[in-house]
């Protein structure tokens, strides 16, 4: 049967092959932010099927280049997987015109022998340079002593340091985090890091993938420190399908030897366009197009794989409501025999031609051979299929 909309829908397996960068710092560099590197172009395979998988990535740590460090600082603008905007105004829209504030990072890393407070807050707002420049190389306390090491500091005594070392009308100014953890040395990603991480590893697959994909509703860890430079943080990808993801992140040693490893999900929205009733279809009834039309669905609301449209006719073995999608397991062929229906076994050889009444013992389609028994004499014979209700012994 073939419909006028001509519109087929394809879905297939995409797969993680050497493709999944790493994060990491270079060697020889304080680096605050996060920056990656990709190793290998991604190969992929399209059975067709819904269901996406990712193998587990084998990646070669490269150096860094400043390019990737640039794409870093872009914040890479034309990926397609990214979260809606939050339903509140940034902290720049709700301040006052004129006013600024200091936002005090939940990690950060100091290089000197006590904390400075550019270490651990950026400006907010329109804040006076030469103010900032002097503001940002105030000392604060003692860094801590061993090197690699973070060190908690919970808000109460975070908001009394503050007062202790900037006075009350510049601690007043400050945006105070749950927590602060500061380490001497080393490297820090923050969560806005690591979802861009997640957002540049995926990106191919999600472009790969049938319909509109989307990533959202992230659930990350706070920060992740490195000890020094020369650790990394490897994507542990599974399985890639509509609905809640979940990963890892693998802190490895310059060796290759994981250190720890901290979970991190995501919500993958896939969006296609699907054939669905276009009215209630009963059980048993022909397909025919006008009882078909098309809609953008999600594919995580899908329990099998949708009919691609094409092929037929089709019968429909259960009973489907309006706006409901039409699934492949939701149709048979017309033509197709299915065990245990009532037959006419026709028998011609020769100038011998004879019709009984037989019950299929298997499904079959137009030309296969199958089982049947004869009703009459109760012995099993096999037969071609004809059609949906015939049977033939040559």
């Amino acid at each position: 049967m073939d419909y006028p909309r001509g519109i087929v829908f394809l879905l297939f397996f995409v797969f993680f092959a050497n493709c999944v960068p790493v994060l990491g710092a270079p060697a020889g560099e304080a680096t605050r932010g996060a920056v990656w590197q990709d190793t290998e172009r991604n190969n992929r395979r399209s059975p067709s099927q819904i269901k996406n998988q990712l193998s587990p990535p084998r990646v070669s740590a490269l150096p860094l280049t400043n390019s990737a460090q640039d794409e870093r600082a872009a914040k890479a603008k034309n990926v397609i997987a990214a979260n809606p905007e939050p339903l509140t105004r940034s902290a720049d829209n709700m301040l006052k015109e004129g006013d600024w504030r200091l936002k005090i990072l939940p990690a950060a890393i100091t290089n000197t022998d006590n904390v400075l407070l550019g270490d651990i807050a950026v400006p907010i707002g329109l804040v006076d340079d030469n103010l900032w420049e002097n503001l940002r190389l105030k000392e604060l306390w003692p860094a801590p002593p061993d090197e690699g090491k973070p060190m908690q500091i919970n808000r109460n005594r975070l908001s009394q340091a503050l007062r202790q070392a900037l006075g009350q009308e510049y601690a007043n100014r400050c945006i105070l985090p749950s927590s602060l953890a500061i380490q001497r040395g080393g490297v820090v990603f923050r969560e806005d890091d690591l979802r861009d991480y997640v957002v540049k590893s995926l990106s191919p697959q999600l472009a790969a993938m049938p319909g509109e994909a989307e990533l959202t509703d992230f659930k990350l860890p706070e920060y992740i420190f490195l000890a020094h430079s020369r650790q990394q943080v490897q994507l542990e990808p599974g399985k890639l399908a509509p609905g809640r993801l979940a990963f890892r992140f693998a802190v490895q040693e310059a060796d290759g030897a994981v250190l720890k490893r901290v979970a991190g999900t995501a919500k993958l929205n896939l969006w296609i366009t699907a054939p669905a009733a276009a009215r209630p279809i009963n059980k048993g009834e022909t397909l025919n197009p006008e009882g078909v039309t098309f809609m953008r669905m999600s594919a995580a609301q899908m329990k099998d794989v949708p009919w691609d449209g094409q092929g037929g006719p089709w019968q429909v073995i259960r009973s489907i409501g309006k706006g409901e999608p039409i699934l492949q397991s939701d149709l048979v062929g017309k033509m197709t025999v299915r065990r245990g229906n009532i037959l006419t076994l026709v028998y011609s050889r020769g100038n011998v031609h004879m019709t009984i009444q037989a019950e299929a013992l298997a499904d079959g389609e137009p030309g296969a051979t199958i089982p049947v028994r004869n009703l009459q004499t109760k012995k099993q014979v096999y037969a071609t299929v004809k059609d949906g209700n015939t049977v033939v012994i040559y």
